[in-house]
Formats: C-alpha cells, sequence, structure tokens
C-alpha cells in the first residue's frame, strides 16, 4: 500500500467501530435504562476519569483559557484525566459535550498525535459515538416501523437532545440503511430493542399485526349473543 493511501485510511473516521462500541455500552450500561440518561452517571460507571465544571476549575486556579475549547475538554491533570465542562451552557448541549469527551478514550483516541486530519476523524468519529449513545438508532427505526415520523421536534421533546443534535441525527440517518450493516455491527440490535421496550412502548405502543385467535373467538361469541 502506497504511503498516501496509508494517510488516507488513518484520517477516514471508522463510523463502524464507533458505533459498534456504543451499542456495546447501550446494553451493558445500568446508568442507560431509559432516555434521556445522566452522562456524568455513565463517565463515572464507564471510566475512572472525573467530571469538573469550568467555574470550579477556576475556583482552583486552573487556566481555563488553556483549554481551548467553550463547551468541554478532556485532560489528564494531577495525575488522572478529566473531562472539564462549561455548566453555563444548556443541560442538551452539556450533556452532548461530555459524551464527545468520554468518546475520546472509549474508543482509544491517541492524542500524543499531532496530524490534524486524524484528530478531525478523531472529532467526527465522536459526535458519531455520543449521538448513538443519546438516540440509538435501532431504536429510531423502530419508531418509523411503528409509524413515527422522525422529526427534530421528535427527538428534542424525547430524548431531550438539541435542535443542532436533532437535525444531525436525522441526516445522518437519511445516510444510512440498517439493512446495509455488518453482522458485527447489527449484533446488538434485538438486545437494545428489547432493553428500551419500555421506553418505546411509551411513547408508540406496537402495532397488533397478527391474527389473534383467542381474541377473535371472543369476538364471535359476542356476535353470537346477538341473536
Amino acid at each position: 500500500m502506497r504511503r498516501n493511501e496509508v494517510l488516507i485510511n488513518i484520517a477516514k473516521p471508522n463510523f463502524s467501530a464507533v458505533y459498534s462500541k456504543a451499542n456495546e455500552i447501550l446494553v451493558k450500561s445500568d446508568v442507560i435504562f431509559t432516555f434521556p440518561f445522566s452522562p456524568i452517571e455513565l463517565v463515572k460507571e464507564q471510566s475512572a476519569i472525573k467530571c469538573c465544571t469550568y467555574k470550579r476549575a477556576q475556583k482552583y486556579g486552573i487556566d481555563i483559557s488553556a483549554f481551548g475549547s467553550e463547551s468541554a475538554t478532556i485532560f489528564e491533570y494531577g495525575g488522572r484525566q478529566i473531562i472539564f465542562y462549561d455548566d453555563s451552557k444548556p443541560i442538551t448541549h452539556i450533556k452532548y459535550s461530555i459524551l464527545h469527551e468520554l468518546g475520546h478514550p472509549l474508543n482509544n483516541h491517541d492524542f500524543s498525535v499531532s496530524d490534524k486530519e486524524i484528530y478531525g476523524r478523531y472529532e467526527v468519529e465522536t459526535n458519531y459515538f455520543a449521538a448513538q449513545l443519546l438516540m440509538p438508532e435501532q431504536v429510531l427505526r423502530e419508531f418509523t416501523n411503528r409509524g413515527i415520523n422522525i422529526t427534530k421536534e421528535f427527538l428534542m421533546r424525547y430524548f431531550e437532545v438539541s435542535e443542532t443534535a436533532a437535525k444531525k441525527r436525522i441526516e445522518t440517518l437519511a445516510k444510512t440503511t440498517g439493512e446495509w450493516r455488518s453482522r458485527q455491527e447489527k449484533e446488538y440490535d434485538d438486545i437494545i430493542l428489547y432493553k428500551f421496550a419500555t421506553f418505546i412502548d411509551s411513547i408508540c405502543p406496537p402495532r397488533k399485526n397478527y391474527f389473534d385467535f383467542e381474541d377473535e373467538y371472543d369476538r364471535q361469541r359476542e356476535r353470537d349473543s346477538w341473536f
């Protein structure tokens, strides 16, 4: 493989890997049992990373201007990794930002690499990772199967995400098809739908698309009683 081809492969986001990682967390996490959920609790469950607000960081004399982010960032400070976040932002923004930062270590991103193209790939991957956790594709497609039109208003209401995140999620869904996914990517589909069945049913009960002989027998008995 030529050097240019290697660079292209390195810079290309590995959507399949981060999608599968998010699915694994959706299935195994005890924190995520419905939507919305607490990203800070998920950080505690999945890692030894601490979360700290910008305001608290300033209180302890940490220069937040060095973070280079107005939303959130992950830094090693005092021998441990910390996700610093701006708690003055809307809660929907905070949740997405924390999950975005958590996505870096959970997807083994190496920030010792200074290449801008690789950094750009990391950012795309963690955005995709955060979106899958907040608004799982399997759950959204099940809603579609039940006749719901996935709009930004729907996502904002039931998953408590920002308008920007909702719009981006809809754009991403339009570009992907579940049938095209690999066996590895589909590994947790049924488990995810089973785990979040209560949440799904609470919003849109399943359609009764089968012939129920017991119900038909009861209806026939009622009809016979009319005569």
